[in-house]
């Protein structure tokens, strides 16, 4: 399976949407050596990447799940800072750039199946293009990190407000009338049915995690980063109990599942 995937070409991961997040998300998985934060060429990063593209697939699958045919297996008969604290950018210019490609092709794909008119009542081009310069910006910052140069006043204050620009360009997308349920990470979806064992396999994100990294500046002080990291659940379900995202929640609050064994090595 591996060997076929590998042999995908690129416009075989450009034949829809869902395929091309597949591709951005397969950028995340890429070692990296020399020149990048010291945190970023170990083995527990390796295994929070993974981590990460996992909880984003199960994201991509929870929104798809109508849409996405799910495998099936047929049932066989029988301390204090001395130093200002300024933000830093997980640099990784290849998933940006196949982010904004992605963003650009979602774009082209609804000026396709929409009038210019329904474009603009719909405001998701507006909120499309800002996205775009999101992560142009994004982009410009990781580069400018790897190349081990100081950051701009302006570009630390994005990295402080990219939490507030992200609210406001989802309250965009969605009319300004915005379901407080987007902004939950929790959710789950029922990836593949067992036919012999009566049982699903579940994909769940959980609660939202605190991670903590040491990464230098130019000045080469070394600064500890505090940033957000998904939680990532798989786990088997009877095919009777298909758990909704309610459900989900309520076993997180009382009986959470254990997370897999390989994310010990950033995650105790």
């Amino acid at each position: 399976l591996k060997e076929e995937i590998d042999s995908f070409s690129t416009s075989d991961w450009f034949r829809n949407l869902y395929w091309n997040w597949l591709y951005v998300l397969r950028s995340l998985l890429d070692e990296f050596g020399e020149g990048y934060q010291t945190f970023m060429q170990t083995k527990a990063w390796q295994d929070k990447q993974l981590n990460t593209a996992l909880a984003s697939w199960t994201q991509l699958r929870h929104d798809t799940i109508l849409y996405v045919k799910q495998s099936y297996t047929m049932a066989e008969l029988g301390a204090e800072p001395s130093l200002p604290v300024v933000g830093y950018v997980d640099p990784v210019p290849e998933f940006y750039t196949r982010l904004l490609n992605l963003t650009r092709m979602t774009k082209k794909g609804l000026q396709e199946l929409l009038s210019p008119e329904e474009m603009e009542q719909l405001e998701i081009g507006y909120a499309l293009d800002h996205f775009s310069d999101l992560l142009t910006r994004l982009l410009e910052i990781s580069r400018k990190e790897l190349e081990n140069e100081s950051l701009t006043e302006d570009e630390y204050r994005f990295i402080e407000d990219f939490g507030n620009i992200s609210e406001w360009l989802i309250e965009i997308a969605s009319g300004g009338d915005v379901d407080p349920d987007i902004f939950k990470t929790v959710l789950v979806a029922d990836v593949h049915t067992e036919g012999n064992t009566r049982k699903v396999l579940e994909e769940g994100v959980g609660y939202i995690k605190t991670l903590i990294v040491a990464y230098k500046l130019p000045q080469e002080h070394i600064l500890i980063g505090v940033g957000p990291i998904f939680s990532y659940y798989e786990f088997k379900q009877p095919m009777e109990i298909r758990l909704t995202d309610e459900a989900w929640r309520k076993i997180l609050n009382t009986h959470p599942p254990s997370e897999p064994e390989w994310i010990k090595s950033f995650s105790e």
